[in-house]
C-alpha cells in the first residue's frame, strides 16, 4: 500500500469528482464550484506544506462564491477585502530565514 504522501493527488481527484457530482445533482454549479475550489485549495495547502497559501486561496475562492450569492455587492466586496487584509496582518507567518551557507575552510 502506498503511503498517504504518494496518494495526495488521488485524494484531491476523488474530492473533485464527489464535489462535481454533488454540484450537478444539486443543479447549483455556479457559484458552488467556487466553494469546491476553496475546499480543495485548503486541503492541497495542507498536503504540500503551504497551509497559509492554501487557506488564502481557499478564502478567496469561497469569498467569490459568497460574493456571487450576495449579488456582487460592492459593500460585500469591501468587507471581504478588509477581512483579508486584517487576517493577513494577524495570521500570516513571517518570512523563513535561511541559514548562512557553511563554508569549510579546513582545506586552506
Amino acid at each position: 500500500m502506498k503511503p498517504v504522501a504518494a496518494r495526495r493527488g488521488e485524494i484531491i481527484g476523488g474530492i473533485w469528482l464527489v464535489g462535481i457530482g454533488l454540484l450537478l445533482y444539486a443543479g447549483r454549479f455556479w457559484p458552488g464550484i467556487m466553494f469546491l475550489i476553496a475546499v480543495t485549495s485548503c486541503i492541497e495547502g495542507y498536503f504540500y506544506n503551504g497551509l497559509w497559501k492554501g487557506l488564502q486561496a481557499g478564502y478567496w475562492a469561497a469569498f467569490i462564491g459568497a460574493w456571487a450569492l450576495a449579488g456582487f455587492s460592492f459593500v460585500f466586496l469591501f468587507v471581504g477585502l478588509g477581512l483579508s487584509t486584517i487576517l493577513g496582518a494577524l495570521l500570516k507567518p513571517g518570512p523563513v530565514e535561511k541559514p548562512a551557507p557553511f563554508v569549510d575552510a579546513s582545506l586552506e
